[in-house]
């Protein structure tokens, strides 16, 4: 098999990158006879940002674009091309790390998109992701994540959403601050896709923190009975809007905090197929989940304020939701709830 490729990167997006019609930036050439560059078959769709020429010496000049799809020659050209390409990139990370984030921050989106289809090069491809952090403001790799894990720490940590910022600042995070482990932020619409392809990174898994984990809710029986009460009369009050009221043992400053049962799509995955289109989805209840160790809580417990807990309830549901980044539905609601709870503390 005799051929010769040319790739390069351009420094700026294509104006067609997000458009299911883009313009293939692959020139294919038999024999340095000009054959096609209109051919989408050439590279995966996750590389349709690298421009080049592809010149196979092994075809008929004559070559229909049947024939072309089928090309046992041509499957093996796109193989190598494509190992090629993400090598190349690999090795730029290691070499020059801020050429390669510029080129990430353009089209690191788009190479994400290769976990959904790509298996063959799915290492190479983990090895070419970066992900922002709560410890760090210029994204990292995996491999540096598992690095700077804590001796004792088993698994990567990660939360997605629409804000990195928003999500440093999330309660789901602080119990993981607090205790110096990492959490990777992932903010780019696809993550709710590709990140649960991948599961773990050489061999270690990979947790959303916003689901429950057993480690982490690991309920203390004696606290759970004294609690009781305010769990069921919580459970109650939100029936409609939640699937479960627990304690955890995540959360250091927040009252309460949202999390999704492991076996039901985040908030940030039910927004994503929303997005593609899928508009009939049953509707997901998350469970909330309280800080036993609050001053909200210890009041309660205190003066035995149940008859204002369904206020409060309503009232740190909706907190918890804004903290996540989603709407409250009933916004005026919220707001007279608020107020009143502040006038009778004065």
């Amino acid at each position: 098999l005799t051929y010769t490729t040319l790739f390069y990167i351009p420094q700026k997006a294509p104006f067609d990158l997000f458009r299911v019609d883009y313009q293939s930036g692959v020139k294919l050439y038999v024999k340095r006879v000009f054959i096609t560059d209109d051919d989408k078959e050439l590279l995966p769709t996750y590389l349709r940002f690298v421009r080049g020429i592809i010149d196979v010496e092994d075809l008929p000049l004559n070559v229909s674009r049947e024939i072309l799809q089928q090309n046992v020659i041509l499957s093996k050209v796109k193989k190598a091309s494509v190992k090629k390409i993400l090598g190349e990139l690999k090795k730029l990370k290691n070499r020059d790390f801020e050429r390669y984030l510029k080129f990430y921050e353009v089209f690191g989106k788009v190479l994400k998109e290769g976990l959904m289809s790509e298996y063959e090069h799915r290492d190479l491809l983990i090895d070419l992701l970066l992900f922002k952090t709560t410890k760090s403001e210029t994204p990292i790799s995996l491999e540096q994540y598992k690095e700077r894990m804590k001796e004792d720490q088993k698994e990567i940590y990660y939360l997605i959403g629409e804000d990195a910022d928003l999500m440093k600042a999330s309660p789901l995070v602080e119990g993981y601050v607090a205790k110096d482990i990492e959490v990777l932020l992932m903010d780019d619409e696809i993550d709710s896709l590709v990140i649960p392809q991948i599961g773990s990174y050489k061999e270690t898994p990979l947790v959303s923190v916003s689901t429950e984990s057993p480690e982490e809710q690991k309920e203390d029986e004696k606290l759970k009975e004294k609690f009781a009460e305010i769990l069921v009369k919580m459970k109650e009050s939100l029936k409609e809007e939640v699937k479960e009221v627990k304690l955890t043992n995540r959360l250091k400053s927040s009252p309460a905090c949202l999390v999704y049962d492991k076996n039901d799509p985040d908030f940030a995955m039910q927004e994503m197929l929303k997005q593609m289109g899928q508009t009939d989805l049953p509707p997901v209840k998350p469970i909330l989940e309280i800080n036993p160790d609050h001053e909200i809580f210890k009041k309660i417990l205190e003066e035995k304020a149940y008859t204002r807990l369904d206020d409060i309830s309503h009232i740190l549901l909706d907190l918890a939701k804004l903290n996540e980044g989603m709407k409250i539905d009933d916004a005026p609601n919220f707001t007279k709830k608020v107020t009143e709870l502040l006038e009778k503390s004065l």
